[in-house]
Formats: C-alpha cells, sequence, structure tokens
C-alpha cells in the first residue's frame, strides 16, 4: 500500500452508534494496508455550538418530546436529495470539509452519519473521490440516499429491496450488516459455541450459571425509562438474575446500587467496556433499539424486550425486529413486566428467538466493507502501482490547490 493511502470517515456524535461503527471501520481499513484513516465528527468541529445544542434537543427528544421527534421523523422519511429541506439540511460544515480535503487529500470518503455536504457538493467542486454510506439503522431514511453516493453498505435484504424500489441500482447496494467493536467479531458464530461461553463468563461475573439472566441496558447516557419498575420483575424471582448497565448515569447507577445492592440476584454496573460478554452471558435483554445495540444483541443471539421505542428510527428497529420473531415491543412497564416474566417462565419461547436470530447472523461486516472498499476504489494502491493520487477537488474550485 503507498504511503498516501488515506480514508476519510465522517460520522456524528448523536449517541455512540456512529462512532461505533466508524471506529469499527477505521480499524478494519487499517488492518487491510490502508496508512491513514481519519475520523471527523464534521458538525462537532465546524459548528460547536449547535453540535451542543442539536446533541442537547436530541438527548431531550427521549425523555420529553419524542413524538415531536417521530414525527419530524416520519414527515422527512421520504424526503428527496434535491428538496429545498435537503438542501439545507446537508450544508453544514462545508468550509471545515474543503480545509480536511485539501489538507489530506483523502482517495475514499465514507459516512456512518448522513450529513451528505459532499454529494452535494459533489459535481459544484468537481469531485472524483468515491463516496460511501455505510446505514446503521434498520430504516431507510431518505436522508441516506443520494444520486452522488457510488455505493451503500445496508443491515439486511429488507432494506436493499427498499433502496432499489426508491431508485437505488442494485449494483450500488451490498448487504453487510452493520460494523461493530471488534469484540463482538470475537463471538463464536456456533450457537453451541456461544452457550459454552455464556456459563463460563457467568462464573467469571460471579453470577450464577444456571440461572436465567436477564440484562437492562439503559443506554450509553442512561435514558432507558422506568429502569426502576422493570428492575423489580427480576429483582424478585428467585430463579433469575439481573445485571444492570446504567452507562454514564451516575445518579441512576447509585440509586439502583442502594435499592438493590443486598440482593445477590442483581448486579449494578456503570460505564463499561465489556458489553459483549455482558450481552453473550445473557438470556435476554430489555434495552432500547439503537441500531447499533440492535445489531450487537443480533450477534450475541440475544432476544430482546423493547420499552416504548422512541417515534423515529429506533420505533422503525423495534418493527423490524418483531417482524423477524426477535423481539417483544411493548408500550407500558406492566406489560413489559407480564411479557418478560411470560418469557421466563416458557424457556422454549427464548430457544425459539435464538434460532431465529441466527437467520440473521452477519459476522465480520467491518472486515468484509473494509475489504471490498479495498478491492473496489483502492486496489490500484493496494497492487503497488505508480499512479498520482486520486484528486479531490479540481475544475473551478476557488480555493483548492491541487497538482494536475
Amino acid at each position: 500500500m503507498q504511503s498516501n493511502s488515506c480514508v476519510l470517515i465522517l460520522y456524528a456524535s448523536y449517541g455512540d452508534g456512529h462512532l461505533q461503527a466508524a471506529r469499527s471501520l477505521q480499524e478494519s481499513l487499517l488492518s487491510q494496508g490502508i496508512k491513514r484513516v481519519l475520523l471527523l465528527d464534521l458538525m462537532a468541529e465546524a459548528h460547536p455550538f449547535i453540535n451542543d445544542l442539536t446533541r442537547f434537543v436530541y438527548m431531550q427528544s427521549f425523555k420529553t418530546i419524542p413524538h415531536l421527534y417521530g414525527w419530524v421523523y416520519h414527515i422527512t422519511r421520504n424526503m428527496k436529495a434535491e428538496s429545498p429541506f435537503s438542501n439545507w439540511l446537508h450544508s453544514f460544515g462545508i468550509r471545515r470539509l474543503r480545509e480536511v480535503l485539501e489538507q489530506e487529500r483523502p482517495q475514499l470518503i465514507v459516512h456512518t452519519f448522513p450529513q451528505l455536504a459532499l454529494p452535494h457538493l459533489k459535481t459544484r467542486w468537481g469531485l472524483t473521490v468515491p463516496l460511501i454510506n455505510i446505514l446503521t439503522d434498520y430504516d431507510l431514511h431518505g436522508r441516506w440516499l443520494h444520486p452522488h453516493i457510488d455505493h451503500y453498505y445496508v443491515p439486511s435484504q429488507a432494506m436493499r429491496s427498499e433502496a432499489i424500489q426508491r431508485g437505488v441500482a442494485p449494483a450500488h447496494i451490498t448487504v453487510t450488516g452493520i460494523p461493530l467493536h471488534s469484540s463482538f467479531e470475537a463471538i463464536p458464530v456456533e450457537a453451541e459455541a456461544r452457550l459454552h461461553k455464556r456459563k463460563q463468563l457467568r462464573l467469571e461475573a460471579g453470577l450464577d450459571p444456571d440461572k436465567k439472566t436477564v440484562l437492562l441496558l439503559a443506554g450509553a447516557y442512561g435514558v432507558l425509562k422506568n429502569v426502576r419498575d422493570v428492575s423489580e420483575v427480576v429483582a424478585q424471582r428467585e430463579d433469575a438474575q439481573l445485571v444492570i448497565i446504567c452507562g454514564k448515569n451516575e445518579p441512576l447507577r447509585r440509586d439502583l446500587e442502594k435499592r438493590y445492592g443486598s440482593l445477590d440476584n442483581v448486579q449494578v454496573h456503570g460505564f463499561t467496556r465489556r458489553m459483549s460478554e455482558w450481552m453473550l452471558l445473557s438470556d435476554c435483554a430489555v434495552t432500547k433499539p439503537g441500531g447499533i445495540t440492535v445489531s450487537e444483541c443480533i450477534r450475541c443471539g440475544l432476544p430482546v424486550f423493547l420499552l416504548r421505542p422512541v417515534p423515529g428510527q429506533e420505533l422503525a428497529n423495534a418493527l423490524y425486529l418483531q417482524q423477524q420473531g426477535i423481539a417483544e415491543v411493548c408500550q407500558s412497564p406492566a406489560l413489559l413486566a407480564h411479557a418478560l416474566s411470560d418469557m421466563l417462565d416458557q424457556p422454549q419461547r427464548l430457544d425459539m428467538m435464538r434460532q431465529q436470530m441466527e437467520q440473521l447472523q452477519m459476522p465480520d461486516a467491518a472486515a468484509r466493507i473494509a475489504g471490498d472498499l479495498v478491492t473496489r476504489y483502492m486496489k490500484q494502491t493496494t497492487l503497488g502501482t505508480k499512479l498520482a493520487p486520486i484528486p479531490v477537488l479540481q475544475g473551478n474550485a476557488r480555493t483548492a490547490n491541487v497538482e494536475q
């Protein structure tokens, strides 16, 4: 690989999923021999105040205005790339993008978040660098679609079919799953091997290897509602045990430790980098259906219970899981408690859900995407040819300093 090989990955910090996917792909591209793989949080660097404000609104939308967020998501789901709203939405960060392109001269640009300023400017700037989208949810929002995107990597066959119906050429779509942290890719593919590992991990965590184990994920920032109500369902059962991950919500962690600290069948943890282990040792999970979390559950063969999914991409993810027979979507804590108790009383139903999950397994998504990107777009460099770097800007770009 030539020393000038460079890939730029654009992500956003609205939740942790887009960054996780970007980092996973970065690691895989580096292992493929790409010399430089740069991550850019475009909104954070270009418009820090707007970024902080919109992140705050995004987080609050889960707590106070979920239906407003869902309404906006729904009415813009079929937005067109050439619409005025689309042009405005993708207009942020242009100046910072130009600076990065002129300085780094990437040979490939990847989006793990649909901030598509470059596709909108491809003709105006004379861009020749390939533009790639990696979708990180199970619902196809119009923000991701643009005629100047060269290739899409999507999480499911259903999304590929919908993208084709909405005008994307079949040759420009590959079904790969969603890139996950390398710890998830190390999980055994075979169900029996995962079962053996599950009991081993329970012993290492100080849990009973034979008790039904429920994992409650409050989210990276501890925003899952009604955590305490859900916890009571399992805490009161003698045949089950509960692991609660509170993320970065320290007040919640302290409150739950005070409440359940004396119980042998409940463990409470804060932020963790061992999520793959906690998921693998569990029989089912109560969580919010972010795209990355959903994909991690599928990878671990972990059936999920979802409480009042937020309208928008998370509700769409939830409905997708329910259609696949691997999730229970509940609209109240009482209904979730009833569904969870029924499932724990009927372990054969959990087994059926796990078997269904086997059909959806897509391991090594990041490695497969990275390999395909190198083959499609950087093969000349990989083979050691002496081709000049692909120009980033040309034509009438006023501030470009590009060697011809």
